[in-house]
């Protein structure tokens, strides 16, 4: 092994501090990262952006815990679904033209991040409804909907249930629907790996491990380290604050998903 991808740490951590303090899937920094940057091929550059994932919500996990803030009644809400949802996706995904699905998400994220962008940006006291709450979209929809297609293209679950907690007036903090949705996703994500471990995705692997090996080396201590440092940034947010940074991230992240998109279709080499 050796130090070509020493800037995976650097990147790893600030992915990670992003991802941590605003509850948004990691998944969508960290494909263009494997795909343009690194070179990666598409099976290990999924893999590679798994393993960095659990990595980093591991941590996160560990650290809201810590200071708590994970709400076990926003956990048992959503899990129960968001878990078999992931398993049927993952399953499915080898059969589903995720390219479509990608561009199409990227669009509803750009959007959403645009609606929260707008009352983020205006005078207002307290938390207002969110968008789902207007539109009579109950927990479990969003729940299931987050899970399958977490399951199928690894990002999606954050983006669909973060502005929901957000506006959750039984929490004591904005932290706590960050942390929260952190756990969710970092189950969630476990789960749909374990679907995606079939014979020639693990042989795939096994071919590339040196190089797999060579990487993670770098990337893991990163992403270990941005997960801690990430939910004190969320826990130092008031809930104006949390919005307007949350819906900045989902514009990156809508744009992202329309780069990955163009790299998978062949549109960028």
């Amino acid at each position: 092994m050796s130090a070509d991808h020493w800037y995976l740490l650097p990147v790893g951590c600030s992915i990670a501090i992003l991802a941590m303090s605003s509850g948004i899937s990691a998944g969508n920094l960290w494909v263009p990262v494997y795909l343009l940057w690194t070179r990666f091929e598409p099976p290990l550059a999924f893999w590679m952006t798994l393993t960095t994932m659990l990595c980093g919500y591991g941590s996160g996990v560990v650290r809201n815990l810590r200071q708590g803030t994970i709400n076990r009644r926003c956990i048992l809400r959503y899990l129960p679904y968001t878990v078999p949802a992931a398993l049927v996706g993952g399953y499915l995904s080898p059969s589903i033209n995720v390219s479509w699905l990608i561009v199409l998400f990227g669009v509803f994220v750009l959007g959403y991040g645009v609606h929260l962008l707008r009352p983020a940006t205006q005078r207002c006291e307290g938390v207002t409804l969110s968008a789902w709450e207007r539109a009579g979209v109950r927990d479990y929809t969003i729940a299931l909907v987050g899970g399958t297609v977490h399951g199928v293209i690894a990002v999606g679950l954050g983006e669909l249930m973060l502005p929901r907690l957000l506006a959750d007036r039984k929490l004591y903090s904005p932290a706590e629907a960050v942390g929260s949705t952190v756990l969710v996703i970092f189950v969630t994500s476990l789960a749909a790996a374990m679907v995606r471990l079939h014979g020639s995705f693990l042989t795939a692997l096994g071919e590339q491990r040196i190089t797999l090996l060579g990487a993670i080396i770098f990337a893991a201590p990163g992403v270990i380290l941005g997960g801690q440092l990430g939910p004190v940034i969320a826990r130092r947010l008031n809930a104006r604050a949390l919005r307007l940074y949350v819906a900045i991230i989902l514009l990156l992240v809508g744009l992202l998903m329309l780069v990955r998109f163009l790299a998978t279709a062949g549109f960028i080499r």
